[in-house]
Formats: structure tokens, C-alpha cells, sequence
């Protein structure tokens, strides 16, 4: 059964230039045409969750009268403007655009038959013949994303960039300042973009991931965001343990321990440049946070208020993000909302508006300046084509679904999600837990009421949801979920973690020195079900973890593709 996000009501906005919008309680038209937009988490672990995903699609496509039919996938990794995803690189050159590859690597090319132009077609004058042939090939497709992208993964910001974004960026730049600006436009997706969705289609977007949303914003902290997502943070002299992972990011004042949602809560690297004569910075250079070096006999600039040396291992920079760091450096959640419901988005510029580039960056905005290229027609392709003033589409947002696989218990989406057990009272906009289950609670330290930290490898615990916890010595987090494979995997071979030190106690393994993992993982899914709650009945939510992992996948896939079928005879 498919858990339906019924929380929150769909906004539209008059789109630029049209005073024809239909209202929101009138019918929405009748499609027979579908888009299917596959968003796949592509970094370390996830080949099982591809491999799952993979043999639902035909008990989804099985539920869909529809024979008019496009799909395509993506991954999560883009390029940020730090160094660690950076698409000159070879694994993180995805970008955002479409995929056409069976798996990764220098002989992967363009192999998937019919996807030549980045994706499958089913209909008149379609790249494949028939029903059987687009499933089998769109499972190649998945399957192709592969396990060897960026740790830092960015499906929500992967979806944006490719789905709705006017002037997608071709690179980020970074200035004598060390700000990241984004440069030139991505045309090779526009291109995609306005050759994959029909303006008159209903529209299906699947994110799968086994981690938190990552979506740094390399705007946001006055242009020095896109450090979140680099070995090196600017202005930085703390290094890691090892010199070769780069320095630590700065920490947040004293008040982000107890309320990182004060306005009291800060990062400390304003007090670098910030104006003397505001009291907001003068209360930054005089909090002890920001005075304090974490490096005995070392201080002053690029020391006092960085993190120490052990507290900021690059797996969780997007942990705890605001009480940690001051700042919370990642878009926020209603960028995406606005893309699957809204008729106007912002263009780059306003995004973070910057009177010159001798300025930083303000904060980010939600501004309401260009057409959403979703609910618009005469999309652009090429350069010279308008990017933001778009004549209005007839797709209504009632036509766009999104579905979710996430880091959750099973227990806690099915048959209907439990909003408070999920996310808490606050709902993670508060800092209030209260009714949180605690698996879902994001810690790097075994959790409150879930034990067995201390148990050794091969160990995997009673807890019917994820097995144990684990000492992660302040290097990973704690799972929300864990489940049996259905093959073990043998890590001399394949890319798992298994038979490393033996300290590390993951709850995965067969045993003390044997290279077999026997259990998959998954970390709580926060920012992706906080996503789906707020499109309330556009949501669907499903764990990635199931006693069953390729028939629970392929139960909420066919229970999709059933409330799909259901808005396309509305």
C-alpha cells in the first residue's frame, strides 16, 4: 500500500503572463500521456536498493493503462562547488542529467538500446516497441546508476536542477573572496529537460535513497556554503587527523547547543568579516565559541571557532547541521515543494541577492520571478532561448506524483505514515523531538532505549528494526534501518563494508574477520519524508528496508503505479 503524504495542501500561483489558470478545486484534465522521472541515489551501499527498485518497475508499469509513455533517470550526484563532488571528476560527472549506462565506468557509454536519447519512449514514434521491452530496459537503467557516485548526495537538489530549475548552472566558480558563484547554463539538460517532459503529461518522480537529502547550498554563509562540501573549508587551518581529508568547518555559537533555533545561533566564521559596528557581530566576536581554538598552542585566525580535528568527519557534515556549524547550509525543503506545486520559482539571482559582486551573498530567498519550466511550454534548449519567461503550460500540479523510498522503520509508512513517530512533534523545524521513534533519530552516538553499541562484529542484534546500534566513533550515524540481503555479498569482490578493522562493529556482518555482509542499511531519511509530508496527497513515503526487500519495493511501486492510474482517468 502505498502511504500517502496527507498533511499539507497543494499551492498554486499565477504563473508570468497568464490570467487563464484554472481554479484549484476545478477538475484538472484528462492525460494519457506519462513521464516517469526515476531520482537514484547512486553512492556507496546502494546497489541492493537499485537492484530492488529494479524488479518492482513492471508490478508498477503493470497498474498504468497509459501507452504514451517516457522514462528516464538521474542520479544524485551533481557538483556542488566543493571538491568532493566536483564533475570534473570522473564518478561525479552525472550533473543532473539524464542517464544512458548499464553500470559505471570508462566502457559504460551509451549502451541501454532505445535510451539513445537519454531516455526510453513508449507511443507513437517511441524508441521501444512495446510494454515488456520499456520495463526491461528502464530496469536497465536503474540498475545503471550504479554505487560509485558522490557521498554527498543530492537527490532532492539533482531533481530540482533537472525538473524545474530556469538556469540550471554549467559550474561554480569560486572568487578571490573564496565565494562560490554559479557560471554559465547547463543547455545539454534544457535540451533534456524540454525533450523528456510533454507539457501535457502527468508526471511520476520515484526518489530512492538510503541517506538524508544532502543538497548543500553553495550560496548559502555568504558564499563560503559550498565549503560543506569540500575537503578544505575556507579560511580553515585545522586539520583532520589525517592531513590529506582537508581542515574542519567553523563551529556555531554558544547558543546553538542548547537552541540552534535561535536567532542567537550562529556560525562563527562571521566574525571574520562581519561590520564591527553591528551588534550581531559584535555578540559573534565576543561569544567563547568563536574566541576558542580546538588546537592546544595554536590560535587566532583560521583556528578559533573551527571544529575540532575528531568532530567533523566529511560523512557527517550534514548532520545536526545548525547546532554543530551555526548554520544551516543545505536549501531548504520548500524549494522543492515549490517545484512540484508552484507556478513561479526563482532564477539564480534572486535566489541570493548580491547588489555587486564585491558583496557576499544574502540569505537564500524563495523569490516568484520566472515560470516554473514544469507547468510551462516552449521550454528552452539553446542558447539564446528565454529561460524564465515561459507561456503557461496546461499540466496542473494534482498531475505530478511523487513517490519516496527512504530511510525509515517499514512500521512507521505502512499502510499510512505516522507523521510524530517519523519526524517528531516539531517535525525537525523545532527542536522538538517529543513522540520521535528513536530509530529515527539522527545521532552518531548509540540512542536512548536502543542498545547493543557494544556488541562485536557479526553481532547484528535482536531489534526487529535495525538489529543493534554500533560504536561509530563519531565518524557515521546511527541506522534507522537494517535488513537481510537477499545474497551475501563477499567485500574482497564487491564494494561493501565488511572485514575491515575489527573495531568497527557495524551491525552487517557474519562474523569477526569474515569479509561477508549478510545485512543492508539505511540512515534516517529526514529531509526526503519532511518533502513528502509538506505536498501532502502529491506524497508517497515507503521505507527502503522490508523482510522482504524486492516484494515490499515492488508493493509500493505497484500500489503507485495504481493511485497513478487512478489521477491519469480523473
Amino acid at each position: 500500500m502505498v502511504a500517502v503524504a496527507a498533511d499539507a495542501a497543494v499551492e498554486e500561483e499565477t504563473g508570468t503572463g497568464t490570467d487563464a489558470e484554472a481554479p484549484v478545486d476545478a477538475a484538472p484534465p484528462r492525460v494519457d500521456k506519462l513521464d516517469v522521472l526515476f531520482v537514484v541515489d547512486n553512492s556507496f551501499g546502494m546497489a541492493s536498493k537499485q537492484r530492488a527498485v529494479a524488479g518492482g518497475i513492471a508490478r508498477f508499469f503493470g497498474q498504468i493503462a497509459a501507452t504514451d509513455i517516457h522514462v528516464g533517470v538521474i542520479s544524485s550526484t551533481i557538483d556542488q562547488g566543493g571538491d568532493i563532488c566536483d564533475r570534473s571528476r570522473g564518478n561525479n560527472g552525472d550533473s543532473g542529467r539524464l542517464l544512458n549506462r548499464t553500470h559505471f565506468g570508462a566502457d559504460a557509454g551509451p549502451s541501454v538500446h532505445g535510451a539513445e536519447a537519454g531516455f526510453l519512449s513508449l507511443g507513437p514514434g517511441g524508441s521501444v516497441p512495446d510494454m515488456a521491452t520499456l520495463e526491461e530496459r528502464a530496469k536497465e537503467l536503474v540498475l545503471g546508476a550504479d554505487e560509485y557516485g558522490c557521498g554527498i548526495e543530492s537527490p532532492l537538489e539533482a531533481m530540482y536542477r533537472f525538473v524545474a530549475q530556469p538556469d540550471p548552472p554549467l559550474r561554480f566558480t569560486i572568487d578571490s573572496a573564496a565565494r562560490a558563484e554559479p557560471t554559465g547554463v547547463d543547455y545539454a539538460l534544457l535540451a533534456e529537460r524540454r525533450a523528456f517532459f510533454r507539457p501535457d503529461s502527468a508526471v511520476v518522480i520515484l526518489i530512492v535513497s538510503d541517506e538524508d537529502d544532502a543538497s548543500i547550498d553553495p550560496r548559502a554563509l555568504g558564499g563560503l556554503g559550498y565549503g560543506f562540501a569540500s575537503l578544505r573549508f575556507p579560511y580553515s587551518q585545522v586539520s583532520r587527523p589525517v592531513a590529506a581529508l582537508g581542515t574542519t568547518a567553523p563551529r556555531g555559537t554558544s547558543a546553538c547547543a542548547t537552541d540552534p533555533f535561535s536567532a542567537d545561533c550562529r556560525s562563527c566564521i562571521r566574525a571574520r568579516d562581519c561590520d564591527p559596528s553591528e551588534p550581531a557581530c559584535a555578540a559573534v566576536r565576543a561569544d567563547a565559541e568563536c574566541k576558542t581554538s580546538p588546537v592546544d598552542g595554536q590560535s587566532g585566525e583560521g583556528f578559533d571557532g573551527f571544529v575540532a580535528p575528531d568532530d567533523d568527519h566529511l560523512n557527517l557534515r550534514g548532520f545536526d547541521m545548525k547546532r554543530r556549524f551555526g548554520v544551516e547550509a543545505r536549501y531548504p525543503i520548500e524549494r522543492y515543494v515549490a517545484a512540484l506545486t508552484r507556478r513561479q520559482v526563482p532564477n539564480r539571482a534572486s535566489e541570493h541577492p548580491r547588489p555587486s559582486m564585491a558583496a557576499a551573498p544574502a540569505p537564500y530567498e524563495q523569490a516568484t520571478n520566472c515560470d516554473n519550466p514544469l507547468f510551462s511550454t516552449g521550454l528552452p534548449a539553446k542558447e539564446g532561448d528565454e529561460l524564465c519567461a515561459l507561456p503557461p503550460g496546461p499540466r496542473d500540479p494534482r498531475r505530478v506524483v511523487l513517490g519516496i523510498l527512504a530511510g525509515a522503520p517499514p512500521g512507521l509508512v505502512s499502510p499510512a505514515p505516522d507523521w510524530t513517530k517519523l519526524l517528531g512533534q516539531g517535525g525537525f523545524e523545532s527542536d522538538d523531538t517529543t513522540g520521535l521513534d528513536p530509530h529515527m533519530l539522527p545521532s552518531s552516538l548509540p540512542r536512548a532505549g536502543l542498545g547493543g553499541a557494544d556488541l562485536p562484529l557479526g553481532d547484528n542484534g535482536t531489534d526487529p528494526v535495525h538489529g543493534r546500534e554500533w560504536t561509530t566513533r563519531n565518524t557515521d550515524l546511527q541506522f534507522a534501518c537494517t535488513f537481510a540481503l537477499p545474497v551475501p555479498e563477499d567485500c574482497m569482490r564487491v564494494a561493501c563494508i565488511c572485514g575491515g578493522r575489527p573495531e568497527d562493529n557495524f551491525p552487517l556482518c557474519s562474523g569477526p574477520g569474515n569479509t561477508t555482509q549478510v545485512r543492508a542499511k539505511a540512515y534516517p531519511g529526514i529531509r526526503l519524508l519532511r518533502f513528502a509530508r509538506q505536498l501532502g496527497e502529491q506524497g508517497a513515503v515507503g521505507s527502503v528496508c522490508g523482510a522482504d526487500t524486492e516484494g515490499s519495493y515492488g508493493a509500493f511501486l505497484e500500489a503507485l503505479g495504481r493511485r497513478v492510474a487512478g489521477r491519469l482517468a480523473e
